[in-house]
């Protein structure tokens, strides 16, 4: 073989080599990240997610009134009790501050949007979570979200009265819509809490 021949055959083998080589080490740093953002995804909670971020935008955006942890508390239970009918707070500043009917669209289309996302995260995951994992902290956030959504629902309707002289409208039925079935998913989670309270075996002391 000549020198020529010897010398193109080592450059291939060479090359080959090297070529291996990378692809190997891009594969050995590259899985380890997957993996790992697999695993950040897995560990988010969707439902407290959902609930806390509309929350937190009816609030900012003035449709409820902030409150306390007791009265929110006090409010879920007499709300899905059937026996909420007071409000929290005082709509007058809602219905004055929004200051157009169009506005108010808008108002009940975001916080339609939120109640839907919430309504939705909260099904997807009581159907998949096992019976015996706790559900009270996911309950707590649905609770606190409801009570926001129901006191939303009145300065909605108090503010359609105003700038619509009527308390019903297309995007305000849409939002009642989900809003009740916020409030089933929510006694739902409820329901489940108590029976995992109910079949928890008892302490044996002695």
């Amino acid at each position: 073989m000549s020198y020529k021949c010897k010398s193109l055959v080592l450059c291939i083998v060479t090359a080959t080599t090297a070529l291996t080589g990378c692809a190997t080490v891009d594969m050995t740093e590259i899985a380890p990240k997957n993996i790992a953002i697999t695993s950040n995804t897995a560990d988010v909670n969707v439902v407290k997610r959902a609930a806390t971020k509309l929350y937190t935008v009816f609030t900012n955006r003035g449709f409820v009134e902030k409150t306390s942890r007791n009265k929110m508390r006090s409010a879920a239970f007499m709300l899905l009790k059937g026996l909420q009918d007071k409000p929290l707070g005082d709509h007058k500043n809602y219905v004055h501050n929004v200051g157009s009917l169009d506005a108010l669209h808008l108002d009940v289309a975001l916080a339609q949007s939120h109640v839907e996302q919430t309504k939705s995260a909260a099904e997807i995951y009581l159907a998949m979570a096992p019976n015996d994992n706790s559900l009270k902290e996911e309950l707590s956030s649905l609770e606190k979200a409801l009570v926001a959504a129901t006191e939303a629902n009145r300065s909605f309707t108090d503010a359609y009265k105003h700038y619509a002289g009527s308390t019903t409208s297309d995007n305000l039925t849409a939002y009642q819509k989900d809003l009740k079935e916020l409030r089933q998913v929510t006694d739902a989670f409820g329901e489940r809490v108590r029976s995992a309270v109910m079949n928890k075996e008892p302490v044996v002391t002695g």
